[in-house]
């Protein structure tokens, strides 16, 4: 009887301690915190397009003859110039603006005519051609204001040229002072368009000159 109550004791303690529910443990919470000195941003990294291999079909290979590239060469041999190879000057084109003949008064074959001339005989028209010139200036001749006042006198040298038209161009004037000089120009700009002289058929260009003198009384 004694044995039996010790199984059964035994047996109740075991059951106890294996019925008994263990203690959990407690978790422990860890924070992380990033590290502010060694943190860097990664940018982003362009994309690289990965070009795909064309596979070339040996079957439709096409192997050009070496004549046809010795051709192709003399082509570039016959339009390409040697950079040290000096130009010959020959093959250098000009353009040259071809000029009206000047032929002076003095040897002009006909004079050019000036209007009221027309009627005159050949070998007068160069004295009718004086006198017109000469009665134009004193027409038109005026004293300037500005030249009185400062006792401004003298020669002014007066150049121009007859064109194939018959108009009067290229003047030029040399003289004691400029407001002398004006005037001058003023003068001859008044002159009316004329006949043209000519050198055997063809229309040339007659140059004149004439002296205009500005004299205080």
């Amino acid at each position: 009887m004694g044995l039996v109550y010790l199984a059964l004791e035994s047996s109740y303690a075991f059951v106890e301690e294996n019925t008994t529910k263990p203690v959990e443990q407690e978790r422990e919470m860890v924070e992380y915190h990033p590290d502010l000195n060694n943190f860097k941003v990664e940018e982003d990294k362009p994309k690289v397009k990965v070009l795909a291999k064309t596979v070339v079909n040996p079957d439709k290979i096409k192997i050009t003859p070496d004549n046809a590239v010795e051709d192709f060469t003399d082509f570039i041999d016959d339009t390409e110039s040697d950079p040290e190879e000096p130009v010959a000057v020959s093959s250098i084109v000009e353009h040259k603006i071809i000029e009206d003949p000047i032929i002076p008064l003095d040897v002009v074959e006909e004079v050019p005519i000036f209007p009221g001339c027309e009627k005159v005989a050949k070998e007068k028209r160069k004295d009718c051609f004086n006198e017109k010139m000469q009665k134009h200036v004193k027409r038109y001749f005026r004293y300037p204001d500005a030249a009185i006042e400062m006792r401004e006198q003298g020669r002014v040298s007066v150049m121009f040229k007859i064109g194939t038209d018959g108009v009067v161009k290229d003047v030029q004037m040399r003289g004691p002072s400029k407001i002398l000089e004006k005037e001058a120009q003023r003068i001859i700009s008044k002159l009316p368009q004329m006949t043209p002289g000519k050198q055997g058929k063809s229309n040339v260009v007659v140059p004149y000159s004439i002296p205009i003198n500005f004299k205080l009384e």
